[in-house]
C-alpha cells in the first residue's frame, strides 16, 4: 500500500504461501513494547563513510533501557529444551487460553479480550487513522515548518492501519476459535477499505507532491524519511493518485478486478480430472498399504479427497477394523487414482508401469480451461494496469522499484544462472538414463514422468544403512534444534532465547510457547529484552501447513509529540523500548511452523529437512529483531521483494554447517552428539540431485517473467494465449521432450503472489552463497560461528530494514564497492558468480 507499502500485494503473496513467507508487514503480526522518558530526535547522517561505519542496532546504547531480569544463561538454556519437547499438558509453564478482566490480553495486547473486543480495537484505531488523515490534509496550505512533519504522519498512520491489518491477518490464519476468526476478517476487511480508499487520495497525494517538491524541506528531513517519502510517492503513483478523476476511477477498477481474478484463479487451482481409473495390475510398485487404501475407498464409495490432502509424515501402516469386507477389497479390479496429492506423488516416484506415470504427468499438470481462462484474463488486466501507468508490461510496472529494476536485468540473470546450472542437471538426468538403460535395455528417451520414478529408485540403491537409533532425526528434537538457534545467535549476534510463562488469555493455544529475545549488549544494566516471539510449531486440523514469519508489531521509533498530541491514546498501551534516549516499539512477531510429532511418547523429532525450514523462518525473525529503524514504512523484511529472502536463505546454510551442529545436535535419549558421518551421508545423498531443483525453479521463474512481459504490440489478435507461452519457455529450455497436452501454468499459484517476482529465491540463494564463501569463510575455521562476522552481517545488512539500498548492503557486506550501483551488471555477476553454490536443496 501506499501507507504500508507493498501491504496489499505481499497480503496476497503471504495467503498464497508461500511465507514469503514470510514477507509479512511489519506492524500488527511481529511486536511489541511500553514507554517512558523524554525522547531525543534521532538523526540518521547521509555521509557515505559515516552510514557505513555505524550500528544502527539499538543495543549499541543501552544505559536507558530498564533491566529485564531472566534466570542464568545456563537454566534459560535448558528451560528452552524443556518447554519445546515436553507437551503443554505434562508441565505448567503454560496459561488457560480464556482471557479475564486481569489478562494482559491475546498477544500481550490489553484491549483483546474477546473476539467482539478485536472488533471494537479495530474501530478505535480507525478513529485514530482518520484524525491522522485529517492533520495530514491540514498540510495542504501551512507552513514549510509544518510539511516537514508530514512524512512522520503517513508512516504513522501507516503503522496505525497496520496494527490491526497484520494482527488480524495473523488471528484469522492461526486462531482456532470461529469466533475469533470471524471477529478478524471483519477487522480486517473494515481497515483494509479504508487504506485502499487512501491509496487512491488525490489530496494526500497532493501534500506529499509538495513535500518532494519543496526543496528547502526535503533537505531538512533526515536519510529515512527522505527514502519513505519517495516510497509513498512512488506507491501512490502505482495506485493512480495523481490522475485525473476518471482515469483514476478506471485504474481502481481494473485493480478491483485483478483481486478478484487472484481469488478467483487461487481457488479454482487444480487438475481438470482429479483422478483417474487404474486398473489394479498397473499400481505395481506402489507401497501395498496405498493400493489397500484406493482399493478399501472405492469399495466404500469413498471421497477421495481425503487421500489428495494426507500430509507425507502420515503412514499407511495401521490395519484398520471398519469399513468393507476383504471378499469385497478384492473383488475390486480398477480404482480412482488421484492426479495430486500424497498418493499420486508416491505413485510418480514408485510404479514400475511408464504409462501410467505419463498418464499421472499429464493429468496432475493439465488444468481446467476455465482455470486457464481466469489466469488469461488476469494477465491481460495487469498488462492494461502497466500501461495505463505509462510502463509497457507489467514486469516493467513491478520491477521498477525492485533489486532487478528491469525485466531485461531478471531475463539475463536467470539465463546466466540456467547456463550455469544445465550441464550439472544434465549430468544428473544423464545419470537416470543409464539407470533407466539397465533395467529397459530398449527405451531410447528420458521423459519427464521418468524422473521422479528413477531417482526413487537411485535413491533406494545408494540409501546408506544405518542403525535404528542412527536414524538422522533422532538427534533433532524440537528443543534441541531450538536450543542450537538460540546458542548460534548468541554466537553471531550476542542474543539469546529466554521462554517467558504466558499470562491467562494471552495465548490462542496450549501449543503455543513464548520467547523473550535478549540482548547482551545492555552495558553496565545487563541483558535487556528487544524483541518478542510466539512460537506456534506444531500441526493442528485447520491450521495453515506452509511455515510463515508473520509480523505482529514492527519495530519503529515513537517520537515524543506522539504522547501528547491526543491523535492515538492507544499509543500508550504499546509495548517499548528505550535505546539512547529513544523510543522504540519492540518488536513482536509470530513463527508458524506445522511439525507433527513421530514418537509417541517423546519429543518432536525433525527432519533434517524440518531443521532447515526452522532455521530459514529464523532468519527471517532476525531481519525484524535486529532491524531498528526510526520509520515503520521500512522497518525490518520491509525492504525490497527480491532482497527479503537473504537472511532466511543465508541461515540454511548454518544449518548444516558442523560448527553450528557441534552446538546442539544431540540424541533425544542418550544425549550423544551427532556421528559426523551420519549428517554427511544424508547430505551427500540429498545433494545428488541438487542441480535439478534449481533448474526447475529457474524455468518456473522464467515462465513468470514471460507471462507477465506481454505487452499491446506482442498480443495476438485473439489476446493472451497462456499456453503457448508456457510451451515456449518448456521447448527452449526444458531438458526433458515437449510434453502435449499438459497446461501447468493454471495450477501455478505464485503467479498471484509473486508475479513477476518469482525469481527472488533464486536471486537471494545466488547472493546468499556469496555472503556465506566470503563473510563466513563457508563456514570453515569457525566462520559460522564468528562474532566478528555475525556483527558484519548484522550492521550492513540486518539493522537497515529497507532503509537503505539493497545493493548497498550487498555491497556493504560483500566490502566490493562496484556493486553499490546496481543494474545488470551486478545480476550478472551475481549469477556467474554463485552459480555452482546456489545449486541446492529447495524446501
Amino acid at each position: 500500500m501506499m501507507l504500508n507499502r507493498r501491504l496489499i500485494s505481499e497480503l496476497a503473496a503471504k495467503r498464497v504461501n508461500s511465507p514469503i513467507h514470510s514477507l509479512r508487514p511489519s506492524c500488527s503480526l511481529n511486536e511489541c513494547i511500553p514507554l517512558s522518558g523524554r525522547i531525543s530526535l534521532r538523526t540518521v547522517t547521509s555521509n557515505t563513510n559515516e552510514s557505513r561505519s555505524r550500528s544502527l542496532h539499538p543495543t549499541s546504547q543501552l544505559s536507558d533501557y530498564p533491566t529485564v531480569i531472566g534466570g542464568s544463561v545456563e537454566a534459560d538454556d535448558k528451560l528452552l529444551r524443556t518447554v519445546f519437547d515436553v507437551p503443554a499438558s505434562s508441565h505448567n509453564f503454560l496459561r488457560p487460553n480464556g482471557a479475564t478482566a486481569g489478562s494482559p490480553g491475546l498477544l500481550m495486547n490489553s484491549k483483546l479480550k474477546s473476539a467482539k473486543s478485536l472488533v471494537q480495537f479495530a474501530s478505535d484505531t480507525l478513529v485514530s487513522a482518520r484524525k491522522v488523515t485529517h492533520r495530514i490534509l491540514s498540510l495542504t496550505d501551512s507552513s514549510e515548518q509544518d510539511l516537514r512533519g508530514a512524512v512522520r504522519l503517513f508512516d504513522r498512520l501507516s503503522d496505525m492501519l497496520c496494527r490491526v491489518i497484520d494482527l488480524a491477518e495473523f488471528v484469522r490464519t492461526v486462531h482456532p476459535d470461529p469466533e475469533y476468526i470471524g471477529a478478524a476478517e471483519y477487522a480486517h476487511n473494515h481497515m483494509m477499505s479504508y487504506m485502499i480508499e487512501l491509496n487512491s487520495s488525490g489530496d494526500l497525494y497532493q501534500v506529499l507532491r509538495r513535500v518532494i517538491d519543496t526543496p528547502s524541506v526535503v533537505s531538512s528531513l533526515s536519510m529515512e524519511e527522505n527514502i519513505v517519502a519517495k516510497l509513498l510517492l512512488y506507491d501512490f503513483e502505482k495506485s493512480g493518485a495523481g490522475l485525473d478523476k476518471s482515469v483514476r476511477d478506471e485504474v481502481m477498477s481494473l485493480q478491483h478486478d485483478i483481486s478478484t481474478l487472484s481469488r478467483d484463479f487461487m481457488t479454482g487451482i487444480a487438475p481438470e480430472h482429479h483422478n483417474v481409473e487404474v486398473d489394479i495390475n498397473d499400481l505395481y510398485g506402489l507401497d501395498p498399504m496405498a493400493v489397500a487404501e484406493l482399493r478399501r475407498a472405492t469399495a466404500a464409495l469413498n471421497d477421495l479427497s481425503a487421500f489428495q490432502n494426507l500430509k507425507p509424515s502420515r503412514s499407511f501402516s495401521r490395519r484398520r477394523s471398519d469399513g468393507p469386507s476383504k471378499d469385497a477389497l478384492e473383488a475390486v479390479k480398477k480404482v480412482r487414482l488421484p492426479t495430486t496429492g500424497l498418493i499420486a506423488r508416491m505413485a510418480a516416484g514408485s510404479v514400475k508401469s511408464s504409462e501410467l506415470r505419463k498418464q499421472l504427468y499429464i493429468e496432475g499438470r493439465r488444468s481446467h480451461s476455465r482455470q486457464v481462462e481466469i489466469l488469461e484474463r488476469l494477465l491481460t488486466a495487469r498488462m492494461r494496469l502497466a500501461n495505463m501507468m505509462g510502463s509497457s508490461s507489467y514486469a516493467e510496472y513491478q520491477l521498477a522499484d525492485k533489486m532487478a529494476r528491469t525485466p531485461e536485468a531478471v531475463k539475463k540473470f536467470l539465463d546466466h544462472l540456467a547456463f550455469k546450472t544445465r550441464p550439472g542437471a544434465q549430468q544428473e538426468i544423464d545419470l537416470l538414463k543409464n539407470l533407466k538403460k539397465k533395467s529397459d535395455p530398449c527405451s531410447n528417451e528420458f521423459n519427464a514422468w521418468d524422473r521422479d520414478y528413477y531417482m526413487s529408485q537411485y535413491t533406494d540403491l545408494t540409501k546408506p544403512r544405518v542403525k535404528s537409533y542412527d536414524f538422522l532425526n533422532s538427534y533433532f528434537s524440537l528443543g534441541v534444534v531450538m536450543q542450537g538457534l538460540s546458542r548460534l545467535f548468541t554466537k553471531l549476534y550476542g542474543i539469546r532465547f529466554v521462554p517467558r510463562e504466558t499470562e491467562l488469555g494471552e495465548i490462542w493455544h496450549e501449543d503455543v510457547r513464548k520467547l523473550d529475545i535478549m540482548s547482551d549488549s545492555g552495558g553496565t544494566f545487563g541483558e535487556q529484552r528487544v524483541g518478542v516471539m510466539y512460537c506456534d510449531l506444531f500441526a493442528r486440523q485447520g491450521k495453515p501447513r506452509s511455515p510463515a514469519h508473520y509480523t505482529i508489531r514492527c519495530s519503529r521509533e515513537i517520537f515524543s509529540d506522539e504522547f501528547h498530541d491526543d491523535l492515538d491514546p492507544g499509543i500508550r498501551d504499546v509495548p517499548t523500548l528505550v535505546a539512547g534516549g529513544q523510543v522504540y516499539q519492540v518488536p513482536t512477531i509470530g513463527l508458524v511452523c506445522d511439525f507433527v510429532s513421530k514418537n509417541e511418547h517423546g519429543p518432536t523429532l525433525l527432519s533434517f529437512g524440518e531443521v532447515e525450514t526452522l532455521f530459514h523462518e529464523m532468519g527471517h525473525a532476525m531481519h525484524s529483531m535486529l532491524g531498528r529503524t526510526a520509520l515503520h514504512n521500512i522497518s525490518g523484511t520491509r525492504c525490497a521483494t527480491d532482497f527479503v529472502e537473504l537472511p532466511s536463505v543465508l541461515m540454511e546454510h548454518f544449518a548444516s554447517n558442523p560448527d553450528v551442529l557441534a552446538l546442539f545436535a544431540r540424541h533425544y535419549e542418550t544425549d550423544k552428539p551427532l556421528p559426523p558421518q551420519l549428517i554427511e551421508a544424508s547430505l551427500s545423498q540429498r545433494a545428488t540431485f541438487r542441480h535439478n531443483d534449481t533448474y526447475t525453479q529457474i524455468e518456473m521463474s522464467l515462465l513468470d517473467q514471460a507471462l507477465h512481459s506481454i505487452t499491446p504490440s506482442s498480443l495476438s489478435a485473439g489476446g493472451i494465449d497462456s499456453s503457448k507461452i508456457y510451451h515456449a519457455v518448456e521447448h527452449q529450455y526444458s531438458l526433458f521432450p515437449t510434453v502435449q497436452g499438459v497446461k501447468w501454468q493454471g495450477m501455478f499459484g505464485h503467479l498471484v503472489g509473486y508475479g513477476t517476482v518469482y525469481y527472488a529465491y533464486l536471486l537471494d540463494r545466488a547472493i546468499a552463497s556469496l555472503v556465506w564463501d566470503r563473510v563466513f569463510n563457508s563456514g570453515k575455521e569457525g566462520g559460522a560461528v564468528s562474532r566478528e562476522a555475525g556483527e558484519r552481517f548484522k550492521n550492513e545488512v540486518l539493522v537497515w530494514g529497507g532503509g537503505r539500498d539493497p545493493w548497498e548492503c550487498f555491497a556493504g557486506v560483500l566490502e566490493r564497492d562496484e556493486f553499490r550501483t546496481g543494474g545488470e551488471t551486478a545480476m550478472e555477476y551475481v549469477a556467474m558468480g554463485a552459480g555452482e553454490q546456489v545449486a541446492g536443496a529447495w524446501r
